[in-house]
């Protein structure tokens, strides 16, 4: 039995819930998202300390941010995504226009990131994994047989953080008590965990943040327009394979990114009220092409239809905790060899989730 520790602070990932699915469906009709990110191996990586200088002639793909929920375009603008990796890391810099605002008492009065990938072959970017069998659980009890629908995330408030500054990753737990950013595993809305579990856990995440104008020179201050800059990094293998992806030059995996915008309300961000990639429902194809530019899914449709068959015989009698609000996030893909062994390790308690949430 695994017993990792529930995530309890209001910030978290989420790509809508059940009753929403007509608003979700709404907002596929008037947003067009890219359907992919190439991700091209460099022998000069980028130094994660939120300059841009280091990213130029890197291509740059560029997608409509929409509400989680509400089916809203963004309207300061699309967000813009780069992505490199090496022999040992992978890479990401999003550029996501706005307006500024910083507090460092309160999270909501600072912008917010997350990102997710897929893990398991039928993980959904909307619901964080979308596990049927975990519709009614509240972490208390995830039901074996979501493995495959598991979900691989990093999401990061800004309270305690600084411009400019890189922050490293952290042993031994996905919370991370510096920058609070924070690595996550998930099969659903009702279930986000820290990275607590498993063989080796721990937090891999590099990440650097600023804010640019635009205007030159002008001062960084509430209200000024530009955009905020997230540069990000992680190692393309880990230790802990029972919740986080393991990446390969050549493949293709989901991925999608999330914003909480500080002027979204007079008291900041909500909850409920981020923005995702996707047209807030749809993954992007993340492709770590090789040298001669290829990426093969590492889930292909007979996987696929073999999960689901799994699942639809699993027993319907599981636990089920206490009813919660919803929380959700974005996520990774890794092998099947990856999601094969996650199945032994699906069945997990942790306290219940106290608040909700949608990436």
């Amino acid at each position: 039995m695994i017993l990792p520790t529930t995530k309890t602070a209001g910030f978290s990932l989420a790509f809508g819930i059940s009753a929403f699915k007509t608003a979700v469906t709404t907002a596929a009709e008037t947003c067009t998202s890219i359907g992919s990110i190439t991700c091209v191996q460099t022998e000069s990586p980028p130094t994660i300390d939120a300059s841009i200088s280091d990213w130029a002639g890197v291509e740059v793909f560029e997608t409509p941010l929409t509400g989680a929920l509400t089916s809203k375009m963004y309207t300061p603008g699309n967000v813009k995504i780069q992505c490199v990796y090496d022999a040992d890391n992978i890479y990401f810099l999003y550029q996501i226009p706005g307006k500024y605002m910083f507090d460092a008492t309160d999270n909501h009065k600072c912008a917010a990131l997350g990102t997710m990938f897929q893990k398991g072959e039928e993980a959904e970017m909307y619901n964080m994994g979308n596990c049927p069998l975990s519709d009614a659980v509240n972490c208390e009890a995830v039901p074996e047989g979501c493995a495959p629908w598991a979900v691989d995330i990093l999401h990061w408030e800004l309270k305690t953080t600084e411009r400019a500054t890189t922050y490293l990753p952290n042993e031994g737990s996905g919370d991370d008590p510096i920058a609070n950013k924070d690595d996550e595993f998930a099969v659903g809305p009702w279930c986000r965990v820290d990275d607590n579990f498993g063989a080796s856990s721990g937090n891999e995440w590099t990440g650097a943040h600023d804010f640019m104008t635009d205007v030159t020179d002008a001062p960084v201050e509430d209200g000024t327009e530009g955009h905020y800059v997230f540069e990000i990094s992680r190692p393309l293998t880990t230790p802990g394979i029972e919740t986080d992806v393991q990446l390969k030059p050549g493949t293709e995996l989901g991925c999608a990114v999330a914003f909480w915008d500080p002027y979204e309300t007079d008291e900041g961000w909500t909850d409920l009220g981020h923005v995702v990639t996707g047209c807030s429902k749809d993954w992007i194809a993340l492709r770590l092409v090789d040298e001669n530019g290829n990426a093969t899914p590492v889930f292909d449709e007979e996987e696929t239809d073999t999960a689901a068959s799994d699942v639809s015989a699993a027993d319907d009698t599981k636990p089920v905790g206490n009813e919660g609000d919803a929380i959700q996030a974005q996520s990774t893909s890794a092998s099947t060899s990856t999601v094969a062994g996650a199945a032994a390790f699906t069945i997990f308690f942790a306290a219940a989730v106290a608040n909700c949430v949608l990436f």
